[in-house]
């Protein structure tokens, strides 16, 4: 039977580099990473759980692939798919993609060397194609939460993204106002691309024309929300309002509030969407539209170690949650 070390010596790399590459215990290389997959792949090698599990005919891990582990949003979900699996005795991994699909696969391959019963995917994209290589590569039950991807037949659960958008631009449009920018997140991702539609409709809703939004696609990313919403301050005509259609996108703008000593809802009002859990210690107080994020995540970890127990095939259903708009201080009419 092939070992670690057989691995090692193959990939050309140290033993603690291979255990680093199967445990996710330590940054690696994508290079390396991918010398060390072939490796496995060439030799046979089967990481211990896995040849447990493989022995046993059961496997009592759940893998949890989210996009950003520093998202507050996304810390939420682990930490309750980690409660209710361990209640329901199960094991979690978790793994973080940095939105970066060819790491999304990678990881996937990962989680089937070791042998996970079943997977909760938010994905990094929607389309048909990437939808054919999560097919490529996910054999055991899967749900998906937050983004749908196309030409997959898993369950998801979501939150109503087009009439979160609604809500959130139709907050600034009933306060007067009509010069807004949209700090959107990634071009081919259903929870952006429904978001906008939302704002679309609120301006439809209301008879207007929704053509003079400027969208600022941000990659759901602080930082480039940070600098995209300071560009848009240093203009002569600056918007009069923000919609941000994620939080951390919304702490990014309202960083370059404060960057550019322009204060909300005095100066430029923001709406986001994604509530935070201490928002009220934040000045001003954000106006956000809030998903109940633990109730989502119950019902997708709910449904994934049904089909496990079941054996069910997914429906392909898509359950959908309501969205709710918590008006604070940082919306105001326009000057």
């Amino acid at each position: 039977m092939s070992t670690i070390r057989d691995v090692a010596s193959r990939a050309g790399v140290a033993i603690s580099t291979v255990s680093a590459v199967i445990n996710r215990s330590a940054p690696t290389s994508a290079a390396v990473v991918a010398r060390v997959e072939q490796a496995i792949a060439e030799i046979g090698y089967m990481p211990q759980r896995a040849a447990q599990t493989l022995r046993s005919g059961r496997s009592r891990l759940i893998g949890l692939i989210i996009p950003d582990i520093a998202n507050p949003h996304f810390a939420t979900v682990a930490r309750v798919v980690e409660s209710v699996c361990l209640r329901a005795g199960y094991m979690t991994f978790i793994y973080n993609t940095d939105e970066d699909s060819d790491h999304e696969m990678q990881i996937l391959k990962m989680m089937r060397m070791q042998r996970v019963a079943g997977l909760i995917l938010i994905s990094t994209r929607s389309d048909a194609k990437h939808g054919a290589r999560l097919m490529a590569e996910i054999g055991v039950p899967t749900v998906l939460m937050g983004s749908h991807v196309g030409g997959t037949p898993f369950d998801i659960i979501t939150l109503d993204d087009v009439r979160a958008g609604r809500l959130a631009m139709g907050r600034l449009l009933d306060l007067g106002h009509r010069r807004i920018a949209a700090m959107a997140g990634r071009s081919g991702v259903s929870t952006n691309e429904e978001r906008l539609e939302g704002c679309r409709l609120a301006f439809a809703d209301r008879g207007l024309a929704f053509g003079d939004v400027e969208i600022v696609l941000a990659n759901f990313s602080e930082e480039r929300a940070f600098d995209e919403t300071r560009r848009l301050l240093s203009r002569k005509q600056r918007p009069t309002a923000i919609v941000s259609l994620s939080n951390l996108m919304t702490i990014g703008v309202m960083r370059a509030f404060v960057a550019e000593r322009l204060e909300s809802p005095r100066d430029v009002s923001i709406v986001g969407i994604d509530d935070f859990e201490w928002a009220e210690i934040m000045n001003p107080q954000p106006t956000t539209i809030a998903q109940p994020i633990v109730e989502m995540t119950e019902a997708a970890i709910t449904r994934l170690l049904d089909q496990i127990k079941t054996g069910h095939k997914p429906s392909g259903r898509r359950l959908c949650f309501e969205p709710r708009l918590v008006v604070r201080a940082s919306c105001g009419a326009p000057a």
